[in-house]
């Protein structure tokens, strides 16, 4: 059973528990939280164009990360649909402190055209990041801190291959705290009531 399948039946059980109780999330939590430190990755998107990003959230903010690549047949444009859908229940001003990055686990294919143009359709420019590697040991890094990790395919005979990979959503803060992850299939008005709370709770006035 591929790493993929397992993450799918797990995340189909988990993704129905919502939370009655408050200030409890939706989402699953760690403790202690994991943290990604002063992790960089140089981002691809248009506004940045290579330049080393940290992998964490804007100021007062959250960056919603995601592994995944461009040549996911399901999993990966179920999960950018669903975080869409989660972000249009935000209030404008909530919305303007929310990123999203996608880190490509398939750097060959995924070049930072062909993300920019992937997470394009999902999310308009400006709020989103596209974060790219090609040294290996590099994402293998960040992706330890998240306690994610995948794993390339056999290419068929046409070259083609797929990639098993970590299907949550994390919300990591501004100062480098994975806050709550949400399994593939959370629903998305779950994931909006999360992040409403979060961005509560790390407002400056807060």
């Amino acid at each position: 059973v591929s790493a993929v399948l397992l993450i799918v039946l797990t995340s189909l059980i988990l993704a129905g528990c919502g939370s009655d109780s408050p200030g409890k999330l939706n989402g699953i939590t760690r403790e202690p939280p994991a943290s990604t430190g002063k992790l960089t990755l140089p981002d691809e998107s248009p506004a940045a164009s290579g330049r080393e990003t940290l992998v964490r959230g804007p100021e007062g903010g959250l960056l919603l990360v995601y592994f995944g690549y461009t040549f996911c047949p399901d999993v990966c444009p179920t999960s950018m649909a669903d975080l869409r859908l989660a972000l249009a229940e935000l209030d404008p001003d909530q919305r303007e402190r929310v990123r999203v990055a996608m880190i490509t686990v398939d750097p060959e294919r995924d070049t930072g055209r062909v993300l920019n143009n992937y997470l394009g359709h999902f999310f308009e420019e400006g709020e989103f990041h596209s974060l790219r590697t090609s040294d290996p040991d590099r994402l293998t890094r960040v992706e330890k801190a998240f306690g994610a990790s995948h794993k390339l395919g056999q290419p068929d005979e046409d070259g083609n291959y797929d990639v098993d990979h970590t299907a949550q959503i994390f919300a990591v803060n501004d100062r480098g705290t994975v806050l709550v992850e949400w399994p593939f299939m959370t629903k998305p008005d779950l994931i909006a009531e999360d992040l409403k709370s979060l961005l509560d709770s790390e407002s400056p006035d807060a």
